[in-house]
């Protein structure tokens, strides 16, 4: 998948701008208010569609204070930190636990300005002044229609912190209000090919808590995320797919770090509105090149 980053137009012009740098490994930023990290975590959204907006929300586990940045590819756009309106967000999943909703929390709304209709687009978050901790990362907007190809792809780059953190990276697809869509997650490689464990299973998931589900899951019926019109609930055909980071080996090439995941329902017989949800971790960074050892090492992929 090749990497290619639009410019970024946002709904909420008078977001502050965000100034970038690029590490090794993790990304900095650098917000007008004076708000910045070094240790920043890029996820990127592949192909979003013009005319739709886009909400991206940082909530922070226990006191961590998230900042999140939309970037564009000569590296400026904007970030924000402690939202107002994402104050009111919270969660409930299988591996946060209740995440009580927080005034650190930040937010951006965002929307394609690509003349083509499609573009892809980057979210970054790290801890302000390179606070360490736990986050849940949501995005709103997202939907499986009749006009998708093989599905929404997105590439998260794995940094040697989310390595050191010890918390897996959790991804979860939750239907969206009535939409009744039947989420599909599945790892792929450069070529939208399903990755494969050790033992030629697929790494993918439908119907968490099943044994349509790669590795551990649980039903996310008893599941819920909270957003600005109401908490939305989990039911048994939502998907969520736990990737554990602990043996994966980051590579000095930070291209070679990114894994990548294509959102879509069984055969698209389903269509509809989708939320995501991924929760990450960002600790104290492992060596370049050193496996810490145990775990499911799936084959990394390159980014888009």
């Amino acid at each position: 998948m090749r990497r290619i980053l639009g410019l970024i137009g946002a709904s909420l012009l008078l977001l502050p701008a965000a100034a970038y740098a690029q590490t090794s490994q993790s990304v900095s930023v650098t917000c007008d208010t004076g708000a910045e990290f070094d240790n920043g975590v890029e996820i990127i959204i592949g192909q979003i569609r013009s005319g739709f907006n886009y909400t991206a929300t940082a909530i922070g586990l226990n006191g961590f204070d998230p900042v999140l940045a939309v970037l564009g590819e000569d590296g400026s756009g904007l970030c924000n930190d402690d939202d107002a309106v994402a104050r009111i967000y919270a969660a409930n999943l299988p591996t946060t636990g209740v995440v009580n909703a927080s005034n650190l929390s930040s937010q951006v709304t965002f929307h394609s300005t690509s003349d083509t209709g499609f573009q892809d687009i980057s979210l970054v978050v790290g801890g302000f002044g390179g606070q360490q901790g736990e986050v849940v990362l949501v995005l709103e907007g997202m939907g499986v229609t009749s006009g998708d190809n093989a599905g929404d792809p997105f590439s998260v780059n794995i940094t040697p912190e989310m390595v050191g953190s010890g918390v897996p990276l959790s991804v979860y697809m939750i239907t969206r209000g009535q939409s009744r869509v039947d989420p599909l997650i599945y790892m792929v490689d450069a070529d939208f090919n399903a990755i494969t464990d050790s033992d030629g299973a697929n790494i993918s998931c439908d119907d968490a808590g099943t044994t349509l589900c790669w590795g551990d899951s649980v039903d996310l019926s008893d599941s819920s995320v909270t957003i600005n019109t109401g908490t939305l609930p989990g039911w048994q055909y939502d998907a969520m797919l736990m990737l554990p980071l602990d043996n994966f080996v980051p590579d000095e090439d930070r291209s070679l770090n990114f894994v990548n995941f294509l959102m879509t329902s069984y055969q698209q017989q389903t269509l509809g509105e989708y939320l995501l949800a991924f929760h990450f971790g960002i600790g104290d960074p492992v060596p370049v090149g050193t496996s810490t050892g145990g775990g499911i090492q799936p084959t990394p992929t390159t980014g888009k």
